[in-house]
């Protein structure tokens, strides 16, 4: 056996540790603008099991009302593309905070859909 290494011997870049030493000071962080508020839609206690992009979805489905909204409808009001909003009302019925009936997508009352 040969004792030299075969195969990702091109590979060389990072495979030695950084040096220990003095830390690299701290960028700036940016100051925050007191004017950016969080988008409206989203509200931290509506849903707290919920990502931002799926409470947004929440959102937009409990806005469009008791009629319920198809999956393009949906994904209009959201602003994401179906397939996303697709996965986002899966995960939502699974929480138990959609539901499916025919085509349309329902949102369910949160008081119901916690307790329950």
């Amino acid at each position: 056996m040969s004792k030299r290494q075969k195969g990702r011997r091109h590979r060389r870049v990072n495979r030695t540790p950084r040096p220990v030493g003095r830390a690299r000071p701290a960028a700036p962080q940016p100051a925050a603008r007191p004017s950016a508020a969080p988008h409206p839609a989203v509200a931290p206690s509506a849903a707290p099991d919920l990502g931002r992009h799926a409470a947004r979805t929440w959102e937009s489905l409990r806005e469009l009302g008791a009629a319920g909204a198809s999956l393009d409808e949906l994904a209009a009001a959201a602003g994401y593309q179906a397939r996303t909003v697709l996965k986002h009302v899966t995960g939502l019925a699974g929480h138990g905070l959609a539901e499916l009936r025919d085509d349309r997508w329902y949102a369910r009352d949160t008081a119901d859909a916690l307790t329950g």
